[in-house]
């Protein structure tokens, strides 16, 4: 399943491209499996992951590959999160500003929520 969820987001990768990340469910496949972006062409692999802190949440532009259009979210611009690697080894980050933001909006796909279920399209 990493395999296929890094091939799909190397796809999508461009230098400079950036709030980039893929959950298992948009493939077809009901983990809780998320990649992220770090930066060009590295990424990090989530299982379970959870949120244990959020703040500073505004309404910000966000795009999502599953949905036409631009949408009007309310989103956290920091947030701590626990998750697994794929050695099972726990981990605790900080993520802030875009990373957040895009790990939000993918932490609701393994939720089962999409954009459409958080704001409004503007675009």
């Amino acid at each position: 399943i990493v395999d296929e969820l890094v091939e799909v987001i190397k796809r999508l990768d461009k230098p400079f491209r950036f709030g980039l990340g893929v959950a298992a469910n948009q493939i077809g496949f009901l983990k809780r499996i998320i990649v992220l972006r770090e930066s060009y062409l590295k990424y990090i692999v989530m299982i379970n992951p959870e949120v244990i802190e959020e703040r500073s949440h505004l309404p910000v532009p966000s795009k999502c590959y599953s949905l036409d259009g631009l949408y009007l979210i309310k989103a956290p611009l920091w947030m701590k999160v626990n998750y697994q690697d794929l050695n099972q080894k726990y981990h605790t980050k900080l993520f802030k500003y875009g990373d957040a933001i895009t790990l939000q909006q993918e932490i609701d796909h393994i939720n089962g929520l999409l954009l459409t279920d958080r704001g409004r399209r503007i675009l």
